[in-house]
């Protein structure tokens, strides 16, 4: 990687950076708030979505929706999706991305209209920086409720595609959802990039939706605290479809 390129450069590039999310059976509003507000950034950026086997009827309409967003792409996981795999569907976005610098992160997610501007003015400065943002959760009605500590729970991480590639992006261990992002800055940090926060610049809104189950929670919080992991994971294959 080129440590000598800054904001401006990569800010010539019209898409410098690609937003990697995933969808299995999610609402239309949602989505579609999501990626309106990745849309309507002051940096342009490419978004990849992975839908990892919703039921047919959402297939239809997402496949409607995205029209509506040109800087958008759905890619369709078929095969071996019975249980949701975050680590796997996102892996396969990333696979997909052409982009110097990725950022992982959740469809629920809506962003402030200069967070990718942000994430990037921290990416080219630094090289070596992984980018986190405090989220805010919103309610039923879209007003802000609570504003969590911050911690790596993969609402938004932003890193190069070099170093993902490198070490075959997240642990397909880890199945439906859980510890998967810690898992990932742990492993980041040991390559020695540095965490920064870009909570008091850019912001980041969970927009309100029904607990989602969470049944292999316990597994991967197991696996997760076995140590002296390698940094690379998935050594046979990663971001299959």
């Amino acid at each position: 990687m080129n440590d000598k390129y800054t904001y401006d450069d990569i800010a010539k590039e019209y898409f410098a950076i690609t937003v990697v999310v995933v969808i299995k059976n999610r609402d239309r509003v949602r989505f579609e708030k999501c990626l309106r507000s990745l849309l309507e950034q002051t940096h342009p950026c490419k978004v990849i979505v992975v839908d990892y086997g919703s039921d047919k009827e959402n297939i239809e309409w997402e496949r409607e929706s995205i029209k509506q967003f040109p800087n958008a792409t759905l890619i369709e996981v078929t095969r071996n999706t019975d249980i949701f795999n975050k680590s796997r569907a996102s892996n396969i976005g990333f696979k997909y991305a052409t982009t110097k610098y990725i950022l992982s992160s959740d469809i629920d997610i809506i962003y402030s209209s200069n967070f990718i501007e942000e994430v990037m003015k921290v990416l080219t400065t630094n090289p070596k920086s992984l980018v986190l943002c405090q989220k805010i959760d919103l309610d039923k009605e879209g007003k802000e409720v609570e504003v969590h500590e911050p911690s790596a729970s993969g609402s938004c991480i932003g890193i190069d595609a070099f170093w993902l590639e490198e070490v075959h992006g997240y642990d397909e261990v880890y199945t439906y959802w859980g510890r998967e992002d810690n898992d990932l800055v742990d492993r980041a940090v040991a390559s020695g990039y540095q965490v920064v926060w870009i909570t008091d610049k850019a912001k980041i809104w969970h927009q309100w939706h029904k607990p989602a189950d969470r049944p292999s929670l316990e597994d991967n919080t197991w696996y997760y605290q076995i140590p002296s992991k390698p940094i690379t994971r998935n050594p046979n294959s990663w971001g299959e479809i």
